[in-house]
């Protein structure tokens, strides 16, 4: 049995010591700017470990042959040979040699003789520099590549992978990808399909981080072959969005990073996309999907949980990083967008030449009397680009506009003009088909900057994992355990408004059902802090294993009320509402009132809410999200409908309320004791290009209360502000719940239209309380 299993591990350790031959042979190809500092650095740094030296010294030295000049490739054999012999001397001395130590040995032995190579030979002041940037790139490569050399060597099955051992693969499966040779079979390029090969396996088995450090530098190799320098962007979105689609199978992934590449390629650059670059992208989807699921979970096992482990505060830093690169790439592709030229209006001089150039040769050419005729010559004239400017606006030519000489000299004139006519036409489209194209431009350039802020937001919205004490997540888990769940991971996170998250994932053992209702307050008893399980989690632990979230339980609860009618004749309201709490733990309390009555008005207001619960269920901010409405607005062929929009955004947890308003009507607080009117001046949605909306940010307590209207009861108090505050201030005192609230104030409204409303009418009231079930717990 013990001989069987050392012949097992020689096997793995002969099979590790092939693999770093191989990558030597690959990396002793890689040229850099006619230098090749990489293959030296990967020889320096494989050995003062326990692998193969002398021949991946040899294949380095063999894979250079086939790319440098001989006195390139003795340069470097001497320089790895330096470090053989300056090794050997330390460790005769007992001295330890680390890579450190090799890596310092390999920087001092290609500076002395590239700098005895340019004594000898005749150079410039580009040699000098080249070989002082092969110096340095030696001792930086050594260092770079050395934990992934040594995570080849010495992991085990299950090891977890740093950020550094991660960048360090990566980049050796860059560089041996460049170090690849640059053919291209049927116009499909080996490089370019290997490299998004590695790019959809990385975030397929590692995520998105790692999937986005792959793209990364699988562009940078890209663009040292000859690609844009956009590459780099581009692949790093798709190594993402491999790692974002992961769960959803192989078909999918391969479907979405197809269309994600062809998308991308399209925007940036249209000639990008060629057919070798889609079937290059093809064929590498097809590879993979054709590489069983077993040997995918076998990478994936092997390199432990990197992608997985919960409590990595080092991945949640690089997301973060990623995001904020994500972000500026749409603020520059939107300043980028933004500068283009801006519409025109009349035709410039030279398409005006080209014009009477074209009707010359078309009419003049052909008429009997063109050797005679002088009227040509006018024609060309500097006054009749003026003449034509004013009739391309005009919509037409007429003859009184035209030279004396030509309605003097021309037998067709009718012909001629009809002729003009026409092509002042043609021109006229044209010129507007341009006009839209750069009003769209616009649009979208609008769009990707509030994307760009979008993605800025959830940057920093990005949850902070918090490390649990060892003993008390010793004790959790025996807690737990003493009620038949079976725990294999647990982690606790800290949200961007400071609210506690608990993630459990388990399962049921020995036939027990247990209720997440249990568990959570069993958590709270241990944490000293109220949880409860998410709305969207099982109410009851299954026996297969799954993930569920607690939640902590809110300061306040509240409770809402609403009251809505339709103008007199309509049988559809114009006004739309949302009442609806976000994942964020907020309440979201929104209203929309579409321009005039009926379906129409209905229509817009319910796309304002739509696209507003959308966009705020997705995690963003309600002003980005009301600009990219508005954006949309403004992007529609007919866009002179507009909507208002007044919403209130009630952060329970914080004591806290923002209120967001776009032409919206007054909205009133009672906040401890004092009624205030909260009013905006912003213009409503799909009004102008560039929207801003009013924000306000204010304190909220146990008693509050807020109570939006739309315009329709609002102006029924137009001349009578203070009887609108009166009724408040009786509804208040009557101690009348939200419901019976709203029902009040339109009745009132109602009363002063004779029962007949000449408007949409809509009232939301919500109050604010204590949440009880927190103060039993104890947990303040």
């Amino acid at each position: 049995m013990m001989l069987n299993r050392r012949g097992v591990d020689m096997k793995v350790i002969q099979k590790k010591m092939l693999l770093q031959i191989v990558l030597g042979f690959f990396l002793g190809r890689v040229n850099l700017f006619g230098i090749n500092p990489i293959g030296i650095a990967f020889f320096a740094a494989g050995y003062t470990e326990e692998g193969a030296k002398i021949p991946v010294g040899i294949s380095v030295v063999l894979g250079m042959l086939t790319v440098f000049p001989m006195e390139n490739v003795l340069c470097s054999a001497m320089a790895m040979l330096a470090v053989v012999l300056a090794v050997d001397l330390l460790e005769k001395k007992n001295v330890s040699v680390r890579m450190g130590h090799a890596a310092l040995l390999l920087c001092f032995a290609v500076g002395v003789l590239t700098a005895f190579r340019l004594y000898l030979m005749p150079h410039s002041r580009y040699d000098i520099w080249m070989g002082f940037l092969e110096t340095v790139l030696a001792l930086a490569a050594t260092r770079i590549l050395y934990d992934g050399i040594h995570f080849l060597l010495h992991s085990k099955k299950g090891q977890n992978l740093g950020n550094e051992e991660v960048i360090s693969l990566v980049m050796l499966g860059a560089f041996g990808v460049l170090g690849l040779p640059d053919v291209i079979i049927a116009e499909i390029s080996v490089i370019l399909t290997v490299t998004y090969f590695l790019t959809l396996i990385m975030g397929y088995c590692y995520g998105t981080g790692t999937g986005a450090i792959a793209g990364a530098i699988g562009g940078c190799v890209l663009v040292v072959c000859g690609w844009e320098s956009s590459m780099i962007g581009i692949m790093a979105l798709m190594g993402i969005c491999a790692g974002m689609l992961r769960e959803q199978g192989k078909l999918l992934l391969c479907a979405s990073f197809f269309l994600m590449a062809f998308a991308l390629g399209s925007v940036v650059n249209q000639s990008m996309m060629g057919m070798g670059e889609l079937e290059g992208i093809a064929i590498a989807g097809g590879v993979f999907l054709l590489i069983p699921e077993k040997f995918l979970g076998k990478i994936q096992v092997h390199a432990g949980s990197w992608q997985d482990n919960w409590e990595s505060e080092k991945l949640q830093k690089l997301m973060k990083y990623k995001l904020k690169d994500f972000s500026n790439s749409f603020q520059n592709l939107s300043s980028s967008m933004a500068k283009e030229p801006k519409e025109g209006e009349l035709m410039n001089p030279k398409d005006a030449r080209r014009m009477m150039e074209i009707m010359s040769n078309n009419i003049c050419s052909r008429c009997e009397n063109c050797e005679n005729c002088r009227g040509q010559i006018a024609l060309m004239r500097p006054e009749m680009f003026g003449t034509l400017a004013l009739a391309q606006e005009q919509g037409q030519i007429v003859l009184e506009q035209m030279p004396v000489e030509f309605t003097r000299e021309c037998i067709h004139q009718e012909r001629f003009l009809s002729e003009a006519n026409q092509n002042i036409h043609i021109a006229n489209m044209a010129m507007g088909f341009q006009n839209k194209m750069a009003q769209n431009q616009r649009v979208i350039a609008r769009q990707m900057r509030e994307v760009g802020e979008i993605v800025d937001e959830l940057a920093e919205k990005l949850p902070n994992v918090q490390k649990l004490p060892a003993d008390l997540q010793e004790r959790m888990t025996k807690e737990l355990r003493k009620r038949r769940v079976a725990v294999s991971e647990l982690a606790f996170y800290e949200k961007y408004d400071g609210r506690l998250e608990v993630h459990v994932r388990g399962r049921t053992w020995r036939g027990r059902y247990v209720t997440t209702k249990e568990v959570g307050e069993m958590i709270s008893d241990l944490i000293g802090c109220k949880v409860i399980p998410c709305e969207e989690c099982r109410k009851v632990f299954p026996r297969e294993e799954e993930e569920f979230i607690f939640e902590e339980c809110a300061k306040l609860t509240a409770i809402t009320g609403i009251s809505r009618l339709p103008k007199a004749g309509e049988d559809v309201s114009g006004d739309t509402f949302s009442c609806m709490y976000l994942p964020s733990g907020e309440l979201l309390m929104a209203l929309s009132d579409g321009m005039g009555s009926g379906d129409s008005a209905c229509e817009e207001s319910e796309q304002v809410i739509e696209l507003l619960e959308q966009m705020t269920e997705a995690g963003f901010s309600e002003s980005s999200s009301l600009r990219l409405i508005n954006s949309i607005y403004m992007s529609k062929e007919d866009s002179h409908n507009f909507a208002t929009a007044d919403i209130a955004v009630l952060n329970l947890y914080k004591k806290s309320c923002q209120f967001v308003k776009c032409g919206a009507s007054t909205t009133y607080l009672y906040h401890q004791g004092e009624m205030e009117r909260i009013e905006g001046e912003a213009l409503p949605i799909g009004v102008v290009d560039e929207m801003e909306p009013y924000m306000r940010n204010t304190g909220i307590a146990a008693g509050d209360y807020v109570i939006m209207m739309t315009d329709g009861v609002a102006d029924s108090f137009l001349e009578e502000q203070e009887c609108l505050e009166i009724l408040l201030w009786e509804c208040l005192e009557e101690r009348l719940n939200p419901q019976d609230i709203a029902d009040r104030l339109l009745d009132e409204a109602m009363a002063r239209w004779n029962m007949e409303p000449e408007d949409d009418m809509s009232v939301m009231v919500v109050k604010v309380y204590d949440n009880l079930d927190r103060k039993i717990r104890g947990c303040q």
